[in-house]
């Protein structure tokens, strides 16, 4: 059978977010690995055209290992995502990203397993996604560690930082990706291979771009419930509605909500009547901050000093808060525009820009994980055409760069 484009293999795979994206950009897909069961399983569901999806720690499962399934001049692209929790700038807030209270956290050092199959598969480049906080994490030495490592195996790097709202995910995601490439290919330029689609009215060039996709347009078809209910029909009519005022760019060219066969992960959470009442006094927009700031007596009996943005409620109109794995935990930051509950997970999802047809087979507290540490299909589908259309032209340019490469001499981080 002959290989459609080029090929990706994706470590700390998640539930595919990335994956989904850069092969709807036209990318072979050809293993993927992550140690959590539940992401495995909803991968595998999703995602059946990828032929090696494995339930692996990195730790210990080896390139070589994973060589037996693969052929190893066969990668030409390696991408994924080192769990970011150890560099969130959140941890910051009690020191545990940077100076003396350093708190001990395995996953920092992540990084060095997925440079392994970097150095191992020798790919024409290695697409690495992870939260801003890296670049500070224990005062810039994991960012500057990145970048030599990457050096040593013969890689040149273009990193920065990349805004979801800007290519159509309706949130206010910010990410720190590296682009690396191979020595014997032009360096990626990130300005010059991804582009920007989407601006709001106040950004330079909004004239050129398309607007950016709010909350509203992302769930406001979805039907209304109240807190502890949960449905899986669809409200046509409030659709058909949605359309009218929105169009179908969202709806149904990023969400293809014709491919689902039902609603699927439109649970709403239980809450508590004195959550309930917190979340009744909120205006659309505001935090508990600033309800507490214009005489709104809130009952929550946390420290007001320490959490103050302990209630959010989300605005229709805006973009939506960063969907976080903590969403896990109680979505209190996360409360809907107009209704008295927090997001359901398939809301969450939507605002990831993951498809309705996308289902998340396990519990709903898996279910939140996985979608707010995913990347979001959207923005991968971006960054996949560009590493295409980069290599396409590379190609173009010098078909002989795209012969193997010589192994690099490298030394330990």
């Amino acid at each position: 059978m002959k290989q459609r484009g080029y090929s990706v293999i994706d470590l700390f795979s998640g539930c595919g977010g990335f994956s989904l994206g850069v092969q709807s950009a036209g990318l072979n897909l050809v293993a993927a690995v992550d140690s959590s069961p539940h992401a495995v399983q909803t991968y595998g569901e999703n995602l059946p055209s990828n032929p090696h999806v494995l339930k692996k720690n990195l730790w210990g499962f080896k390139p070589e290992d994973l060589e037996k399934h693969i052929r190893k001049n066969k990668v030409d692209i390696i991408i994924g995502g080192p769990p970011c929790q150890g560099f969130s700038l959140a941890r910051q807030v009690d020191g545990a990203n940077s100076g003396d209270r350093l708190v001990g956290d395995e996953r920092r050092q992540l990084f060095k397993q997925y440079f392994k199959y970097v150095e191992h598969f020798q790919p024409k480049m290695f697409v690495m996604e992870n939260v801003r906080g890296i670049k500070s994490a224990e005062d810039g030495k994991i960012f500057k560690a990145i970048l030599k490592k990457a050096d040593q195996l013969g890689y040149t790097v273009d990193e920065g930082l990349l805004s979801a709202w800007k290519f159509g995910v309706p949130q206010k995601r910010i990410r720190q990706i590296f682009f690396g490439t191979r020595n014997d290919l032009p360096a990626f330029s990130m300005e010059q291979w991804l582009m920007p689609t989407h601006a709001s009215i106040d950004e330079p060039g909004h004239g050129k771009l398309k607007d950016i996709v709010t909350l509203w347009e992302a769930i406001g078809d979805l039907p209304r419930l109240r807190a502890n209910e949960s449905t899986n029909q669809y409200d046509i009519a409030r659709r058909k509605n949605h359309r009218n005022h929105y169009g179908r760019r969202y709806l149904d060219e990023v969400l293809q909500v014709a491919e689902a066969r039902e609603l699927t992960g439109h649970v709403a959470r239980r809450h508590s009547t004195r959550d309930l009442r917190d979340f009744n006094r909120l205006n659309e927009g505001e935090t508990s901050a600033q309800a507490i700031e214009r005489g709104v007596k809130m009952d929550f009996p946390y420290n007001r000093g320490v959490f103050k943005d302990r209630y959010t409620r989300q605005h229709r109109n805006r973009l939506c808060s960063t969907i976080v794995a903590h969403l896990s935990k109680d979505g209190l930051m996360f409360i809907h525009p107009t209704q008295q509950r927090s997001l359901t997970p398939r809301e969450a999802a939507r605002i990831q820009s993951f498809p309705d047809w996308f289902v998340f087979p396990v519990a709903r507290t898996h279910q939140y994980r996985l979608i707010g540490d995913s990347v979001p299909p959207l923005l991968a589908q971006a960054i996949g055409r560009g590493v295409k259309n980069y290599l396409d032209w590379c190609k173009k340019k010098n078909p002989a760069s795209h012969r193997a490469p010589l192994l690099h001499a490298v030394g330990e981080v």
